[in-house]
């Protein structure tokens, strides 16, 4: 693992909110834009954690992924998502003509991303990429810094207009 540059708080920014919403079309609707921009080569590779408890008919979710994108030999772009739900039910509810099942329930997601230099084999490497990396490559992670900050809240602000809570 080389050095890793974080760009959210430590407990990344979050989106909650308590009400009623189709769970698993804002599930698939995540990990589509993950990747759409690149941050899933494989699905299986996505999610890290699954955790499902049931109590009563409640049922608690805990779901963690990690998304990565390879900028270069050098660079690599993390984003991590991790969906907490509480207490969802399954709901029925009229959306104009049709009937729904929706989940209500107290839902958190939270994203954290960083900017990663990957120095993993550094002995490996010749002297030439050394002094390329020190002199020319390294002067391109504030650029990749903005690029992965500008992703992380793109996808927050993508995840509150899928929930309407974007105020106009």
């Amino acid at each position: 693992m080389g050095q890793i540059y974080p760009l959210t708080p430590s407990g990344g920014i979050k989106v909650r909110w308590v009400g009623t919403t189709d769970f698993t079309e804002l599930y698939r609707f995540i990990k589509n834009w993950l990747e759409d921009r690149g941050f899933v080569k494989e699905e299986r590779d996505l999610e890290r954690k699954y955790v499902e408890r049931r109590s009563g008919g409640a049922k608690l979710l805990e779901i963690a992924w990690h998304g990565e994108q390879k900028i270069s030999e050098y660079y690599k772009l993390n984003m991590d998502v991790t969906f907490l739900t509480i207490g969802v039910t399954e709901i029925e509810a009229q959306i104009g003509d049709v009937k729904r099942k929706l989940d209500k329930g107290d839902f958190e997601i939270r994203i954290s991303s960083n900017v990663e230099i990957t120095d993993d084999k550094w002995n490996q490497y010749s002297l030439l990429k050394k002094i390329y990396f020190r002199i020319v490559a390294r002067k391109r992670l504030p650029v990749y810094k903005r690029e992965i900050y500008i992703k992380t809240y793109e996808l927050q602000d993508a995840i509150k207009e899928f929930l309407a809570l974007r105020r106009a």
